[in-house]
């Protein structure tokens, strides 16, 4: 991309305070992994709450710097032990959001939630999946949630030197959330998919 992703804006409105803002609709707590303090404090200082909102934040959005700078599942994985460190509860289902998600829906995410109830209890994640470049169907595990319970394998899997989603879901118990919206999923990695993105947000 060329800068970093997370604080370009749409409509006035960085993608990580909007990746936030939507989180919370369906969330009381919020930790954000992110590479630096500077990152972290721009999105927060943006970050807006609907005045419609009913839910109740149980405290304000934490800061969890990437120390390993590892890929993905490893910055989830610092996550998960941040949110092991600081809750006083252990919380049974964990939503994971990329920062480059500029479709999200609120209300989506909400049906997904309240289908959470549903899924059997060897389930470790519910994610929707899509279809690569050789027409295999791949999980989207940045948009989606994990069961508390996951911590077990996703330490083992690290601990062996596993750094794939993919793989480490391979061996997992997954539910697939059915008919996700492909719109929602679209992430933005270059500066020609974020220009796209953006004209097609503001069309004037």
């Amino acid at each position: 991309m060329g800068r970093d992703k997370a604080l370009l804006e749409l409509n006035g409105e960085s993608l990580l305070a909007k990746t936030c803002r939507t989180a919370l609709t369906v969330s009381d707590s919020m930790f954000i992994v992110a590479r630096s303090q500077k990152q972290f404090q721009e999105a927060i200082a943006s970050l807006t709450i609907s005045p419609e909102s009913t839910r109740t934040i149980s405290q304000s959005p934490q800061l969890v710097i990437d120390q390993k700078f590892d890929g993905a599942l490893v910055g989830f994985w610092q996550g998960m032990e941040a949110i092991a460190n600081s809750l006083t509860y252990q919380p049974d289902w964990i939503l994971l959001l990329a920062c480059d998600l500029p479709n999200l829906q609120d209300e989506i995410l909400q049906t997904w939630v309240s289908q959470l109830r549903d899924l059997p209890s060897r389930a470790i994640a519910y994610l929707p999946r899509s279809v690569d470049q050789h027409s295999q169907k791949q999980w989207e595990p940045l948009c989606g949630f994990y069961r508390w319970q996951c911590r077990d394998s996703l330490k083992e899997f690290i601990k062996n030197g596993g750094r794939s989603f993919q793989k480490w879901l391979a061996n997992q118990e997954v539910m697939e959330i059915e008919n996700a919206p492909r719109s929602m999923l679209v992430n933005c990695n270059t500066p020609e998919e974020f220009a796209a993105i953006a004209k097609r947000s503001n069309p004037n």
